[in-house]
């Protein structure tokens, strides 16, 4: 198979598949990492006895308001290190071999309800190498919980983080966060905590309370019996405009005991700063890049990472310039981003969107595109030309107030060296100007200003990172922010024309 087929996680997000340079699925692990810590109503405890096919499941629950009614329960029994039927070719990892499926109803903490099938096993099948795997999914096809027969170790430790772990707030005064609770769902032992910062500003500072109250900023150390829990909570203290990223990390005493530490990441973003850099380019850092520029602009900035958190009204309502870094993965704009996106610039807000392929999977009628001409050309006023222009040199509108002396190229240097497919476009209304061509060949950036919201928009049919000089990528960076961002009308701006918008702040 040279290629990854569509992925579809937790029942709800679609992937649509890319190349083989996807198959290590780097660009899936946020979608997964984001799922770890969500708290789950329900329980699956899985026995499995592979010499004769006997599963059964016990689903527990644990919400005291939940209440399912003929939820889905299914039961796949799965075989791996299946080997290849024939010599040229591959063999297979978690490979479905039978399904049971019923249906649950469940309510009341500690209610439970018990299921059981007896699969039939095919000669050809290797025993040790099969389990079986149950969950509930409910009919919008979100996953609530998943169980397995898989021997699990004797030392497990688990966490709830029952809120977003992407927090905005003040820059001013300490922030502390709600109840993080640890779990130990495997043999009493000895664990210890701490607060590990991955990006912060000068001044800033971060702690932790344990559950008795007392605030930590180095390694703690406390005991969990079977079945026990404690909870903590981060205190953030910004010094300013920015965004802080950071970890809780749970490990045991004893290097034998887990395998690995429990590590449960955390974002706080000030709701001052200049623009949120949305990070949605599959598991790739091509947002240093963006926030390189920005940094060197004299912005302020914080991450948001799509992949791990849904954009919220939250941060509709919060930020007035995004800036989108979608890379080259794909989807490039899926449903949510496209109704989140609307509705912001419905809004009249802000919107730099960077990327390759996106006017060629959002207009392409092919069956691996995901076309929705009309959003394209309502909210980036847009018009899709071509897949690949083919030329990596750029030359900005003489006279823009974006593109004036820009002069760019998008391969090599210490860019990102990654434009294979970057778009051809063109403004496909009044709205909408060309602000920077291709060098011979068609435009390669529209901006607009919608007449009707005042959204001001910044289209790169090219990749951002790709820009090969970090100048020409600062100057490019400051151009945008200066149009895009809060903006006075000029005495001469005549009849919604948006070269005639000021960069000056009111």
């Amino acid at each position: 198979m040279s290629a990854t087929p569509d992925l579809i996680f937790n029942g709800t997000r679609r992937f649509h598949g890319a190349g083989s340079d996807a198959a290590n699925g780097v660009e899936y692990m946020s979608v997964i990492e984001s799922r770890y810590f969500d708290p789950a109503p329900i329980r699956i405890d899985v026995g499995f006895d592979s010499g004769t096919g006997a599963a059964a499941a016990t689903v527990t629950m644990y919400s005291s308001t939940t209440n399912l009614v003929d939820a889905n329960f299914h039961m796949l029994l799965i075989e791996d290190d299946v080997p290849p039927p024939t010599p040229t070719s591959e063999g297979a990892n978690h490979l479905t071999r039978a399904l049971y499926s019923d249906t649950l109803s469940l309510a009341g903490t500690m209610a439970s309800q018990a299921f059981s099938t007896n699969f039939t096993i095919d000669p050809s099948w290797n025993p040790a190498k099969l389990q079986v795997v149950a969950f509930v999914q409910l009919d919008d096809q979100s996953i609530i919980q998943a169980g397995s027969s898989a021997p699990k170790p004797d030392f497990i430790v688990r966490a709830m983080v029952p809120f977003s772990r992407t927090e905005i707030g003040t820059s001013a005064g300490a922030v502390e966060s709600e109840d993080i609770t640890i779990m130990n769902i495997g043999l009493g032992d000895t664990f210890t905590v701490e607060l590990v910062v991955d990006v912060v500003p000068a001044g800033w500072n971060a702690a932790f309370k344990d559950s008795s109250g007392t605030a930590h900023t180095g390694t703690h150390t406390f005991g969990m019996t079977a079945e026990e829990q404690t909870t903590f909570t981060t205190v953030i203290t910004p010094a300013g405009p920015g965004y802080m990223r950071y970890r809780l990390v749970i490990d045991s005493t004893d290097p034998a005991h887990l395998a690995k530490p429990l590590e449960i990441p955390f974002v706080y973003i000030t709701d001052d700063v200049d623009a949120l850099v949305v990070d949605d380019d599959g598991g790739e850092s091509f947002e240093d890049y963006f926030t390189e520029a920005l940094t060197n602009a004299g912005h302020s900035y914080g991450i948001w990472n799509r992949g791990a958190d849904a954009l919220t009204q939250e941060v509709a309502d919060t930020f007035e310039i995004l800036v989108w870094n979608v890379g080259w993965s794909f989807p490039s704009l899926d449903e949510d981003d496209k109704l989140f996106l609307g509705n912001y610039l419905d809004s009249g807000k802000a919107l730099l969107l960077s990327g390759q392929d996106i006017g060629w999977e959002l207009n392409d009628p092919s069956p691996y595109a995901n076309p929705d001409i009309v959003w394209f050309q309502t909210y980036l006023h847009a018009a899709y030309l071509g897949d690949d222009s083919g030329i990596h040199l750029l030359n900005g509108v003489s006279g823009d107030p974006v593109g004036d002396g820009i002069s760019i190229e998008i391969q090599g240097g210490s860019g990102a060296n990654n434009q294979e497919y970057p778009d051809e476009i063109a403004a496909v209304d009044a709205d909408a100007t060309e602000i920077l061509f291709y060098q011979g060949n068609g435009c390669g950036a529209v901006r607009s200003l919608d007449s009707s919201s005042g959204a001001r928009v910044v289209y790169l049919g090219f990749g951002f990172e790709g820009v090969n000089d970090s100048q020409d990528r600062q100057d490019l960076m400051g151009a945008i922010i200066a149009w895009i961002g809060p903006t006075i009308f000029t005495d001469d701006f005549e009849g919604g024309d948006a070269s005639a918008w000021s960069s000056v702040s009111p």
